[in-house]
């Protein structure tokens, strides 16, 4: 195999028409006054978000432990048939035979694209002191298990580090940070285990994803999402250093994609009933008993991203295998999958758990998607999300309170994870508010079956929530920011007069009424929720800076033809 390197990427843009803001003297809304704080901002409250198998890394100081001790070895010379365990839903074993190639699924239509260094995933901007979190003796991370107490290495996590570290190295180009990646993306090397010549990475723990009992994965289990995340690790390591250890490294991680299930061992995909292609972060037999997880299943689709890149974005297969992911995304992220309409979303599709602390990654990954394929259904399927539910972590900032705020209550909100605080109604009360006002809050949520509600921190209402919304109670700053790159593209149906506003530091600063002609392309970089409603930010032309509130007749546009 020769070496390989990625060409270089570059990403143009289409030129819109021009936009058209003609002033107005009278409309449907009259703009607003910048509020004034009336109360100082509370500090932010502590939240726990760690899941049992963790998808982002620990902050703060590190914290060193002994090495791991291996349990499960290298098994490709297992036995195949005795092996099997007789439970109705088993774990897949590391069972070393000839495979066959995964085949029968549908893909989408879309075609890949590259993304700018920035706004790739795993790309935050920031540099992170190392190490930080967990980790061993040889400064690679690893996993206590709340249930034994015991040090565990953890591929994914290993992968997430290593990533993380990768990204430092982007920013700082300081050498300790590509060490510390190596380090972690040989210790998953070391780990592997080989099946018809194509790696998995497996767990030395059992596992039950809901200590229910249901589907318990016994050591030692793989995953899709490790095979995809050390796929996106090799891929950024062999571009950055062109060493072609990595891509090789790569080359043998992608195999496990191309394999298709055989009722026995490890496998990354499978192909369902209807011809959708998962990528599966908790394998079981029979496939179907799989877990489906939408978080994992995108993560693993960045890997094959990053495999299409590292190629020269020349790589047939994993260009059928990411469009044959996205069209499984396109067909379950919303009605009868995923999407839990008003709610938070689901984590998977087998025990249909709702995902709190994974809502929010699931709009990142979709705006990732959509830089991936320029298809701006992932734009709207992102903003549907978001208006579902709003941020799960304690947002803090001012609220404005106006008199049509009329009820306050008191909801079961003490538990600290979000999947434990069911938003009860457990006290309400009638309000009235003679003027406009304010206070400081702490929280963000929503009543199930009701409405968004900000949970006030300071005044007399303190510890009370407000329903949230347009024109009653709503948060004067700039939350929930989707940055889209692409630019989105808004156009409206007719003419229209409304009201646009500008803002610095997430304070509203002006405010004026303009005229958007039918027919015109009006650009946007980003949007956001603030005073009750989605903003769109206008990137370009006369209403450059700008922001335009969701109305009725402004749409993101979307090309003829697309789903």
């Amino acid at each position: 195999m020769g070496t390989r390197r990625a060409g270089l990427i570059t990403l143009t843009t289409t030129v819109v028409a021009a936009l058209i803001a003609v002033p107005a003297a009278a409309g449907p809304e009259a703009p607003l006054a910048p509020s004034r704080a009336l109360v100082q901002q509370a500090p932010p409250e502590e939240v726990d978000p760690v899941d049992d198998v963790p998808d982002e890394m620990d902050e703060g100081p590190a914290v060193v432990v002994d090495v791991p001790e291996r349990v499960h070895e290298d098994q490709r010379a297992a036995a195949a048939e005795d092996d099997v365990q007789p439970a109705a839903t088993r774990t897949p074993k590391p069972v070393d035979r000839p495979r066959e190639r995964i085949t029968g699924y549908t893909e989408s239509t879309r075609e890949l694209q590259p993304v700018p260094h920035g706004w790739r995933p795993y790309q935050t901007g920031r540099v992170r002191p190392v190490p930080f979190g967990l980790v061993d003796t040889t400064g690679v991370r690893v996993f206590k298990a709340d249930w034994d107490g015991k040090i565990y290495d953890h591929p994914v996590a290993q992968a997430q580090y290593g990533l993380h570290a990768m990204e430092s190295y982007r920013m700082s180009g300081q050498r300790q940070y590509l060490d510390v990646a190596i380090k972690n993306a040989q210790r998953i090397i070391d780990r592997r285990h080989v099946i018809d010549g194509a790696w998995y990475f497996p767990y030395d723990f059992d596992f039950d994803l809901y200590r229910n009992g249901k589907g318990v994965l016994t050591a030692p289990w793989s995953s899709g999402m490790s095979s995809g995340q050390a796929l996106s690790l090799f891929c950024r390591l062999y571009d950055a250093t062109g060493d072609q250890k990595w891509l090789d490294a790569a080359d043998a991680t992608f195999a496990a994609f191309l394999q298709a299930p055989d009722g026995v061992g490890y496998f990354s995909s499978f192909v369902d009933t209807a011809g959708r292609l998962w990528l599966e972060e908790y394998s079981r037999y029979p496939v179907m008993d799989s877990e489906r997880v939408l978080n994992g299943h995108m993560w693993s689709m960045f890997g094959l991203w990053d495999y299409w890149m590292s190629n020269g974005q020349d790589h047939p297969e994993a260009e059928s295998l990411f469009k044959g992911a996205l069209y499984t995304i396109e067909k379950t992220a919303m009605n009868g999958g995923f999407r839990n309409p008003g709610w938070y979303s689901r984590y998977s599709l087998w025990q249909k758990n709702i995902a709190p602390t994974y809502h929010q990654h699931h709009q990142d990954q979709f705006l990732w998607l959509h830089r991936m394929t320029h298809d701006t259904v992932w734009i709207t399927r992102a903003s549907t999300y978001r208006a579902d539910h709003p941020e799960w972590r304690n947002t803090t900032g001012f609220a404005v309170i106006t008199p049509k705020t009329t009820i306050a209550y008191k909801l079961d909100d003490k538990a600290v994870h979000p999947k434990d605080r069911t938003m009860k109604v457990l006290q309400s009360k009638k309000v009235k508010i003679t003027k406009t006002t304010g206070a400081a809050f702490d929280r963000r949520g929503k009543i199930p079956g009701g409405p968004n509600v900000i949970r006030l921190s300071a005044g007399w209402l303190k510890g009370w929530w407000i329903p949230e919304g347009y024109g009653k109670a709503y948060s004067r700053d700039l939350l929930e920011n989707h940055a889209y790159r692409p630019e989105a593209q808004l156009y409206v149906d007719r003419d229209v007069t409304l009201a646009v506003y500008q803002y610095a530091n997430g304070k509203q600063t002006a405010g004026k009424l303009v005229t958007l002609r039918a027919g015109t392309y009006y650009p946007a970089d980003r949007s956001a929720f603030t005073f009750g409603r989605t903003s769109w930010h206008i990137s370009r032309g006369p209403l450059a800076g700008w922001w335009l509130p969701t109305q009725a007749v402004v749409k993101v546009y979307r090309m003829p033809g697309w789903l």
